[in-house]
């Protein structure tokens, strides 16, 4: 009960007191309340797997002070309840989710053009977030009513209101999760629900990254033991993928991501214990090997930002295929392997033209499964 009346208090003062130090007044009521895996900060060096566009973009003209004061004195800062969270996302991280991001009013297709040329002029940055799935969070943007630097909520990756300015803003969240916290008792949390809320650090490169050995796709693969269970070959200019990729029988989670593959090879449906394979962006990819059918503990698939105008129907074999991203994907109706896919949770179809009738006939007929759409 003290603890509870404490957060309450500390939700309600506001006044002079800096927003750095109201944060940290908030943290430690979350500590208190919850245990030190409640809160905790992003590594400024944190590198997304893969970006979505070879063209980053200076955000500096779109961050307000009193945010750029506020990571200056405390770096990039989240707190956990397990039932709500906040994160503040680390510089390539904004880039990367930004880029994600479309523009009210504006053609996906257009945008994404634009971006990849490197002539895209950014409105918006996304700077927080409770949960990065569909991109959704917080950005930073001009108001439509002076133009004045404010947040603007998020939502599937349009920025949809303005909620005011930056200052405001954070009170008011800071406010909200404190009552939040203030309902909790910390003896019933589960544990395994807290810790880093938004997934950032397992979809990074290693913050001390190794030197990529110069020469071929073949050489690069040479480079590692057969016997590794994850490889990161994201951002590396391959161009192909070996046929060596089959010797690596123990690989379970493989990163392809911006790595200008035009085709894959038949040898990688020998990877019998992979489960998580990323493919995106990924744009002169234009269809897969029928032998993908082959991974049969494949559970997450992610297509985004490929050529792909198809899917072969081997790929309706995998059972235990939960998530597949199609995402910003050429297909213009739905492959017949969909269908077939029972234990599908995910299915992202974002900024694609296929038919709304279409999506409607599959989430008919995969009742248990979330088809995201615009």
């Amino acid at each position: 009960m003290v603890a509870k009346k404490a957060v309450k208090k500390a939700a309600r003062k506001s006044g002079n007191t800096s927003l750095a130090k109201e944060w940290t007044r908030l943290e430690k009521q979350f500590s208190k309340v919850l245990g030190k895996s409640s809160m905790g900060a992003y590594p400024a060096e944190l590198e997304p797997r893969a970006m979505s566009f070879a063209h980053a973009f200076d955000p500096s003209p779109l961050l307000p002070p009193d945010y750029l004061q506020f990571v200056k004195e405390l770096g990039h800062r989240w707190v956990n309840s397990g039932d709500t969270a906040l994160g503040f996302l680390p510089p390539r991280w904004m880039l990367n989710l930004s880029q994600q991001m479309g523009e009210p009013d504006r053609k996906w297709q257009a945008v994404r053009a634009e971006r990849e040329a490197g002539t895209h002029t950014y409105r918006f940055v996304m700077f927080a977030s409770r949960d990065i799935n569909d991109v959704n969070g917080y950005c930073f943007g001009r108001s439509e009513d002076g133009g004045e630097l404010v947040v603007w909520n998020v939502e599937d990756s349009l920025p949809e209101s303005e909620l005011g300015p930056f200052s405001t803003w954070l009170e008011q969240e800071m406010q909200a999760l404190g009552e939040a916290l203030s309902e909790l008792d910390g003896d019933d949390e589960d544990d395994e629900a807290l810790g880093e809320p938004l997934g950032l650090e397992g979809e990074s490169l290693d913050v001390v990254v190794k030197t990529p050995k110069k020469g071929s796709a073949e050489g690069v693969l040479a480079a590692f033991p057969r016997t590794e269970k994850e490889l990161t070959l994201n951002g590396r200019k391959l161009g192909t993928l070996p046929a060596s990729i089959g010797e690596f029988s123990e690989l379970e989670r493989l990163w392809l991501g911006s790595t200008g593959l035009k085709q894959l090879p038949g040898e990688l449906g020998q990877l019998r214990k992979l489960k998580k394979l990323d493919l995106s962006f990924n744009r002169e990819l234009r269809s897969l090997p029928p032998e993908v059918g082959q991974l049969q503990e494949l559970e997450s698939l992610n297509l985004k930002n490929t050529g792909l105008t198809s899917l072969p129907e081997e790929l309706g074999r995998l059972e235990r295929l939960t998530f597949l991203d199609l995402q910003a994907t050429e297909l213009k109706s739905l492959p017949a392997c969909l269908f077939q896919m029972k234990s599908l949770k995910t299915l992202d179809l974002y900024w694609t033209p296929v038919p709304p009738e279409e999506i409607e006939r599959l989430r008919r007929a995969l009742p248990d499964c979330k088809v995201g759409t615009l």
